[in-house]
């Protein structure tokens, strides 16, 4: 099984063993690889997944099951992170170390809620999950069920801007899978935690589409980056965690 923890290992030895020191442009050094690509199996068929609905899914994760032993996030964290995708409006604050320049998204508030400018010229806001399902709905073997997190409007001038840029649902002989790309994708401290929410965000696509799709199942995630990498902070711990000096 290609599972969260499998392809987290593998990434970590391709950064720390094939990747290169960089100085990003805010100043955050770092060992980044280029060029990353893995699938994720759905991680719920060793337990069989179709009986197991996304609430159940959350309780697995707060009892610890999908843990993993050298990540630093577990149970009730990984739990919450997920659980941001039920809030549409959900807004995220955070200020720099200088206290000013703050940035405003989550993934599931730029999915959900993103503001995005019209034909017409003027802005709106978009559910984006809304719109993946009504194009899944309209048809099967769409290929335009897509939804965008970068949004040049709200980003162009902005230091912080959504990691996770693009994401598309295709189904294929009744299995759905998401298909992601990372802009940039902090390896030892955010890849789990970034998969286990877009597998949340999977499991409540097909609950949603079950009622016209009987059979359908989540397959997994077909998973891209651009930059993943660990900061120079974290270096050490994700070391030991492949077991390298």
């Amino acid at each position: 099984m290609n599972s969260i923890e499998k392809n987290w290992i593998k990434f970590l030895h391709d950064v720390l063993e094939n990747g290169e020191k960089h100085v990003k442009d805010d100043g955050d050094v770092l060992v980044e690889h280029l060029i990353n690509h893995c699938f994720i199996d759905n991680l719920l068929n060793q337990f069989g997944a179709q009986n197991i609905t996304s609430k159940m899914f959350i309780d697995m994760i707060k009892k610890g099951v999908f843990d993993i032993k050298d990540y630093p996030l577990k149970g009730e964290a990984l739990a919450e992170y997920a659980l941001q995708f039920d809030d549409s409006k959900q807004i995220y604050l955070e200020e720099n170390e200088n206290g000013d320049q703050p940035f405003i998204y989550t993934y599931p508030e730029r999915i959900q809620n993103i503001q995005l400018c019209t034909r017409e010229g003027h802005t709106d806001f978009y559910n984006q999950f809304e719109i993946i399902k009504r194009r899944l709905l309209e048809h099967a073997g769409s290929n335009r069920a897509v939804a965008t997190l970068y949004s040049a409007g709200l980003d162009e001038t902005e230091q912080h801007i959504p990691c996770l840029n693009w994401i598309q649902a295709t189904i294929r002989n009744n299995e759905l899978i998401l298909h992601i790309i990372f802009r940039s994708n902090d390896c030892y401290t955010a890849f789990p935690s970034n998969m286990l929410l877009v597998q949340y965000i999977g499991i409540k696509l097909v609950e949603d589409l079950k009622e016209v799709y009987p059979l359908l199942k989540f397959k997994g995630i077909s998973y891209n980056s651009s930059s993943l990498h660990v900061y120079e902070g974290d270096l050490e711990q994700a070391k030991k965690v492949i077991g390298v000096k």
